[in-house]
């Protein structure tokens, strides 16, 4: 199992919870330009490239909220039918402002419209939990989480955050992945624009969840 750290800031650069992992990948991407929130074509083109070197089979840590699209880039290298298992404070399901670009607030809709394997998607953080006994135990899931649906104790993001903790995540994640394929996770929610302020807490709640996730994949 590959696990992959996408570098779009410098937030990884004050963390450790990575350095340990074995069979990583890191893939760093603060070059490019068109990024930030709204992803331009040109820097699809090249994320897309560069996420080659990466398995889409394993964990990964994806920086910001701000680039929480870069999970819709996994999700279009699926080839069979699957859900989609979200955690975050946002829907992620709003129309683009303008013309058609992928974005970190619309990224959920465009991944409904236009991938034919997506069979369903599950939102965890946002209005009514989902019946977790309705997920079909029979259709392969992918997870992924935005540490804003963590309160402030538990993750320092760059969005307003909602009041889960990571008991209650762990204890939801649990059910869910009983009995269930999963296909890949990633992760985001970690801080840009407070790094360093931010970067203890991120890094505990990141070695958190990779210690719960590596039991799966």
């Amino acid at each position: 199992m590959q696990s992959t750290i996408i570098k779009m800031t410098d937030a990884y650069e004050h963390q450790s919870f990575y350095k340990s992992i074995e069979n990583l990948s890191i893939i760093d991407c603060r070059d490019l330009d068109g990024t930030r929130c709204y992803l331009d074509d040109y820097a699809k083109e090249q994320l897309l490239k560069r996420m080659e070197a990466a398995s889409l089979n394993g964990i990964h840590f994806i920086d910001s909220g701000n680039y929480h699209y870069l999970s819709l880039l996994w999700l279009m290298q699926i080839k069979t039918p699957f859900n989609l298992i979200l955690f975050d404070h946002h829907p992620d399901d709003q129309p683009p402002s303008f013309g058609q670009i992928t974005s970190c607030g619309g990224w959920v809709l465009e991944a409904k419209e236009t991938l034919n394997n997506l069979n369903d998607v599950y939102t965890f953080g946002v209005g009514e939990m989902p019946d977790i006994n309705t997920i079909d135990k029979d259709i392969p899931i992918y997870i992924s989480i935005d540490k804003d649906v963590l309160s402030s104790d538990y993750a320092i993001t760059d969005w307003d955050q909602g009041d889960m903790t990571i008991e209650e995540m762990l204890s939801l994640l649990s059910d869910i992945t009983d009995n269930r394929k999963i296909i890949g996770v990633d992760i985001c929610g970690d801080s840009g624009e407070f790094a360093e302020n931010g970067a203890c807490v991120n890094n505990q709640i990141n070695q958190t969840l990779f210690d719960f996730f590596i039991n799966f994949l």
